[in-house]
């Protein structure tokens, strides 16, 4: 398995690579596609966080691209915006693609079907975003007949889905989740926009002030409706963590670990990918899953950040016994 994570800053390029990060994915921003296309018009997921998460530009892109194959690692661009209209993509194609291509990016991370067309016609891997709802076999094999060769596994998905896309469909290079920022909701059917003056509605959820729309029957009824309120808005996927499932993900077949983070800390973002490299290390000197568990390494914040699983992209390892023998 490899680690991939993000890259928000080019001080950490190497910092990242003597951690353990085999690939890296960044983002980037283009104030010549804002001027074109408006403000709300974005290019990937994160442009919303503006430059936190996209401090690049695409020329300093084009150069990143350039060093990062010279440390013979992989690299690869988001461009997985909710949605984008025919201009915006023979705009893509075009001043996007071609360079990319030139510059030896290993693949772009997209999230439309026509966008994904472009990419392929260029001669760019294209890489299946979670924003393409790959659920099941059925969608994977749609994906797998346009040209697709790797694609990103949604978030909710359990231990139990991710083995049987894998096992059905075992030539696809599966990436699935597995550090830091969760969600409440589902990337690939959410039509919100990361942006706060647009009253995203993950970030509304998570921050206003809490009004119930349940109408409560009875005592019971209430403290149910009030304890889910609470848990997620200020409990679940906060600070997501799938450490405890390494060894089953290897298993079944996932080829790489996604850190996520391009509006994150850099330092936190270097010691997930230290504390994964280690614990990789571990998974491979273990006869079996339950040998991995009891010699891995818990993440720093451990057992507050694991006690109730909310904090867990795959809590049936942590709180079902089945399976580790």
């Amino acid at each position: 398995m490899k680690i991939l994570a993000p890259l928000s800053n080019i001080d950490y390029i190497d910092k990242y690579i003597t951690a353990g990060a085999d690939e890296l994915y960044l983002g980037f921003h283009d104030d010549l596609w804002h001027q074109k296309f408006g403000q709300y018009a974005d290019i990937n997921r994160m442009s919303g966080f503006i430059k936190r998460a996209n401090p690049f530009n695409f020329e300093d892109v084009i150069n990143i691209i350039k060093y990062v194959k010279n440390k013979n690692k992989c690299i690869y661009v988001t461009i997985n915006a909710n949605a984008y209209n025919s201009d915006q993509i023979r705009y893509i194609k075009e001043k996007y693609f071609i360079p990319l291509k030139q510059a030896g990016v290993d693949g772009v991370i997209l999230s439309d079907i026509n966008v994904i067309l472009a990419a392929i016609d260029i001669g760019i891997n294209p890489i299946a975003s979670t924003m393409c709802s790959i659920y099941n076999e059925d969608i994977t094999k749609i994906y797998k007949e346009l040209g697709v060769k790797r694609m990103i596994l949604p978030r909710d998905l359990s231990l139990d889905e991710i083995q049987q896309i894998c096992e059905k469909i075992p030539d696809i290079h599966f990436e699935a989740f597995f550090m830091r920022n969760g969600c409440i909701f589902s990337d690939s059917y959410c039509l919100g926009l990361h942006r706060k003056e647009c009253g995203g509605i993950c970030a509304y959820t998570r921050f206003s002030e809490s009004m119930y729309s349940h109408n409560y029957t009875d005592f019971n009824d209430y403290t149910d409706v009030d304890v889910n309120d609470y848990l997620y808005r200020h409990v679940f996927h906060i600070d997501a963590c799938a450490m405890c499932a390494l060894y089953r993900l290897s298993k079944i077949g996932i080829k790489s670990l996604k850190i996520v983070g391009r509006a994150d800390d850099w330092d936190g973002i270097c010691k997930d990918i230290k504390l994964t490299k280690e614990n990789m290390q571990i998974m491979k000197d273990s006869g079996n899953e339950k040998d991995y568990l009891d010699h891995m390494i818990f993440p720093d914040n451990f057992p507050q950040k694991c006690r109730i699983s909310m904090s867990c992209y795959y809590p049936e390892i942590r709180f079902n016994r089945k399976g580790r023998e």
